[in-house]
């Protein structure tokens, strides 16, 4: 377990927030991610804007609309969680909460690693950037965000 994922696992006891540490053994818990969310966008526009390097660059390229910053926070602490997985990449491991209800932006500490929630049937998704002046993002395409 890496540095990153080891103090967001403190934290999450610190809570009381219940979760496992599951494999995401050959990233596929991004590729999961990449299908659920970008589905539309191109292999080239993808390569432009360095997808695999920063997944969440499609929210930073506008190539999909999001909520951002502040609004992404009160979105993310207003979303309905039931199950979510915290992808932390890069990685081979992840956190798998069975019940996240309690689960608030605040509870997750930002560093110099990408962050992303998702729910458990990757229907919408929370980023924290390695950039502090990037995101957080937040990706509901059930809904449609006010900009």
């Amino acid at each position: 377990m890496d540095e990153y994922l080891y103090d967001l696992t403190n934290q999450l006891k610190d809570k009381n927030i219940n979760f496992t540490i599951v494999p995401n053994t050959g990233n596929e818990l991004e590729q999961k991610w990449e299908e659920a969310f970008t589905k539309d966008i191109s292999q080239s526009q993808k390569r432009k804007m360095t997808f695999k390097q920063c997944m969440w660059n499609v929210f930073s390229w506008e190539k999909i609309l999001c909520l951002k910053e502040q609004k992404a926070i009160a979105a993310f602490d207003l979303q309905k969680k039931e199950g979510c997985y915290l992808i932390c990449t890069p990685g081979e491991e992840s956190i798998y909460i069975p019940k996240a209800t309690r689960l608030k932006a605040k509870d997750i500490i930002h560093v110099d690693n990408d962050l992303y929630i998702v729910d458990e049937h990757f229907t919408w998704t929370y980023v924290l950037t390695h950039e502090e002046d990037c995101g957080p993002y937040f990706y509901n395409p059930q809904d449609s965000p006010v900009l």
